[in-house]
Order: structure tokens, then C-alpha cells, then sequence
């Protein structure tokens, strides 16, 4: 088992970012061609995206699960799941708020961040009954995590650029959003808000 989070833009949206979404997440866990299970409870909302996933992968490699309305029994170990989720996201946006020493709304652009790395975190923190964490069952190897909050400021190293920026400052501030699954690099948020993806 394994965890995956993100903020969509609109709920129920037609788009392709759910879908991409969650074809990255098969694609890194390695099951980009194989046939994949996809259980639904019929909400209106989730029935775009099991639709796009369906046209988005091989013919034949989504099948469709439906649960029937109104049962809560039969979608138990999902349910658990998203509680799981949801109090580790819990955990980070008060922890913000209390680094921040202020109330943050919900709509704040740092906020989309914290749904995946709450579920980056859980998966290579929260030991299963075998005692693994779902990116060791995953990869055969323990994985590391960086020591750096969500929402700490720190200095970043910039890339070299052309021989005449010889002057200009190597270091910059940001503020860590969180980490590139596929290739571990740190996320940072710069005043222009989109983030810089540097090595860790």
C-alpha cells in the first residue's frame, strides 16, 4: 500500500491534472502498464477522473470497481486511508500556522503543498505491520528523509550561470514546500511563487 495526495483545482474538475496525477503515481510505483484496480463509491466528482484514467492508460489496464451508494463498509481500508492523510496534512498546517505565529487561511498558495507532502512522508515514515514503510515494499531499499520542516526558510545554492554572474549572489532565500518524488529534488518557494526544484 501506498499514499498519494494532491490539491486539484476545482472539484470535479474535467481537466488533466488529476489524471496526470495519478499516472505519475503508478508510473513511480511501477505500474505504468500494468492492470491496475480502481475502486469508486460513485461520487460525481470522482467519476471524471476514473474516466480520464481509463482513457488515459492502456486499453484494457483500468478496471472499474464501483461500491454501492451509501456503503460505508465496503470502502473501509480507503476511508481509513484518507483519515490517515488527512490528520498527517492536520499536523503539518498547524504546525505551520505555529511556526508563521499566525492563523493561515486555506486558500494560500503554501496550502496546495502540504496534501503531498503529507503523503510523501507517510510513505517513507509510517511503518506497516511488516514493519517496512510503503517506498521500502515499493523499491527494496529504506529510503532517507530530509531533516527540514515544511514551511522552514533556508538558504538554497543557485546554479551557475553565465561567466559574467560572476558577482551576483550564489545563495538565495526560499521557503521548503516539499520534495520531487521522482528525483528527490527539495521544492522551494521564491517570491514569485513558482517553486525552484534543487538537488538535495
Amino acid at each position: 500500500e501506498g499514499w498519494m495526495a494532491t490539491t486539484v483545482p476545482m472539484k470535479g474538475s474535467t481537466g488533466k491534472f488529476s489524471v496526470d496525477k495519478v499516472t505519475e503515481f503508478f508510473e513511480e510505483n511501477g505500474d505504468k502498464e500494468g492492470t491496475i484496480l480502481v475502486k469508486t463509491d460513485q461520487e460525481p466528482a470522482i467519476e471524471f477522473l476514473v474516466s480520464g484514467l481509463v482513457e488515459a492508460r492502456p486499453e484494457g489496464r483500468t478496471i472499474i470497481e464501483v461500491s454501492p451508494k451509501e456503503s460505508k463498509g465496503s470502502n473501509g481500508g480507503v476511508e481509513r486511508g484518507v483519515l490517515e492523510v488527512e490528520g498527517q496534512v492536520r499536523v503539518l498546517f498547524l504546525a505551520l500556522q505555529e511556526k508563521l505565529g499566525r492563523r493561515i487561511d486555506a486558500r494560500e498558495r503554501i496550502v496546495a503543498f502540504i496534501l503531498e507532502y503529507a503523503a510523501y512522508l507517510m510513505n517513507r515514515l509510517k511503518e506497516g505491520e511488516d514493519g517496512k514503510v510503503a517506498f521500502e515494499r515499493c523499491r527494496g531499499k529504506k529510503p532517507t528523509v530530509m531533516g527540514v520542516e515544511f514551511g522552514e526558510k533556508l538558504l538554497f545554492k543557485v546554479p551557475k550561470a553565465a561567466k559574467m554572474e560572476k558577482l551576483m549572489p550564489r545563495w538565495k532565500h526560499g521557503i521548503f514546500v516539499g520534495v520531487r518524488r521522482r528525483s528527490g529534488e527539495l521544492m522551494v518557494a521564491r517570491p514569485d511563487g513558482i517553486p525552484s526544484r534543487i538537488a538535495p
